[in-house]
């Protein structure tokens, strides 16, 4: 009867932890200034580096880019000490620009650009849709050792799934984005 509630209880206790990171992954590196992130970079991470594919233009501009129209490279320059000017690039021609403010837009904090977070709710409200619960999102944009551009992606959710299941989830896809000053020439 014991073997019966363990495995009952584990059934009913559903939760999952993910990490997803690059081959040869060097983690962040703590950097001075805004002024380090400078440069031209490759707009998408590469799949066949293990790890979930990122673009900076997802998380620049959210829903502006479709999948075919995607710009080739981002250009990040510093304004000033608390700004950074984006600018999204493809065959040479810049398809958007936009200012970014520290301590408005985002928070400079330890070397890494933090994005807010976001917050989300369900409530089995949409057709399909058998989770009850709360979640939460976090980007985080920084270099790794080698200057190379790393965006770590993190979600967490926790609630129920068809009313009664208790459901706990969080995952995380970091990504390599390469910087490629040749794209934004």
């Amino acid at each position: 009867m014991n073997l019966i509630s363990v495995l009952l209880a584990a059934f009913l206790l559903v939760g999952c932890v993910s990490t997803t990171v690059p081959d040869r992954d060097s983690g962040f590196v703590d950097v001075a200034s805004l002024s380090a992130f400078e440069g031209c970079y490759k707009n998408c991470s590469s799949a066949s580096e293990g790890s979930a594919v990122a673009c900076l233009s997802d998380i620049v501009w959210p829903q502006v880019f479709e999948t075919g129209n995607k710009p080739e490279a981002i250009l990040i320059r510093q304004e000033d000490n608390r700004r950074l000017i984006v600018s999204a690039i493809s065959g040479g021609i810049v398809a958007k620009t936009s200012r970014f403010d520290a301590g408005k837009d985002f928070d400079f904090i330890n070397g890494r650009i933090e994005l807010d977070r976001e917050y989300l709710a369900s409530g089995a409200s949409q057709p399909g849709n058998v989770f009850i619960g709360v979640g939460t999102t976090q980007t985080v944009l920084g270099l790794d050792t080698d200057g190379q551009g790393r965006v770590s992606q993190s979600v967490a959710l926790a609630g129920t799934g068809f009313l009664i299941i208790p459901v706990a989830v969080a995952a995380t896809d970091v990504s390599r984005i390469e910087r490629s000053e040749s794209l934004c020439d």
